[in-house]
């Protein structure tokens, strides 16, 4: 028996299937993340070829066939295109997809992360969110995914020449401890990374460098974590240690 379900959805990922088929990734308002066969859309001459990008957000009108779903008809509400004029927002949206794609299981609702993904992509599109804001948008997801960081053995008013973070317990040590989990982060980093912890807004501290060795540090964390490697967060390490700021 076949139904139909309407959702509000963003499209996460696409993967080729067959010469004009997609399988979409779509993050949804009701069902979570789902898996959908997007027929046709290809071709240049489909109707629906902009429901199956990544960045796309609108209503979707989806058949139900034994637990599989397929694409009936998309009501279009944004593409988020501003993301692409600028490379670092390009990238902490590319980001911020793929972080969603990584942390959420499947077919498990998630109104709050789709809350949280949509009020990042329109900030950074139309707010002036940058790369920062990213940080605290992964900072929160990473809560709402029941991995949320920790203060730990931070101390305030210590200053080393960098401080241990566990990254199986997501939190500061002692420089003492020694484990295969600890990394390493320079006292700039660390003590900007515990504002975000705090909900501070960072002062007078070199912020890109600082961004590059906190963006390291999650990426390894979420692969301790989870098992999955989160490439787009090498990516933005990699642009900013290089100089790269978003306007």
């Amino acid at each position: 028996m076949t139904e139909e379900i309407k959702a509000r959805g963003i499209c996460l990922r696409t993967t080729e299937y067959g010469e004009n088929d997609r399988i979409m990734t779509l993050l949804t308002d009701s069902k979570g993340k789902i898996a959908v066969r997007a027929r046709g859309v290809g071709s240049p001459k489909s109707k629906l070829r902009h429901a199956a990008v990544p960045f796309a957000f609108g209503e979707y009108i989806l058949t139900v066939r034994g637990g599989y779903y397929a694409l009936k008809t998309f009501d279009y509400l944004d593409s988020f295109e501003a993301v692409s004029y600028d490379i670092i927002r390009y990238y902490c949206g590319a980001a911020a997809l793929e972080t969603m794609d990584k942390l959420n299981e499947d077919e498990v609702p998630d109104v709050e992360g789709f809350a949280r993904l949509l009020r990042f992509l329109s900030d950074i599109c139309y707010g002036g969110g940058d790369v920062r804001d990213f940080v605290t948008f992964v900072l929160d997801v990473l809560k709402l995914s029941g991995y949320g960081l920790s203060l730990g053995a931070y101390r305030e008013g210590n200053d080393p020449a960098y401080y241990a973070f566990d990254l199986e317990e997501g939190g500061f040590v002692s420089r003492d401890v020694k484990s295969g989990s600890i990394a390493r982060l320079t006292t700039d980093a660390a003590r900007l990374l515990i504002d975000y912890v705090e909900g501070v807004r960072p002062q007078d501290i070199p912020v890109g460098s600082c961004l590059a060795e906190i963006l390291s540090l999650l990426s390894m964390y979420v692969r301790t974590k989870t098992g999955y490697t989160i490439r787009s967060y090498f990516e933005l390490a990699d642009m900013l240690k290089g100089g790269f700021a978003s306007r």
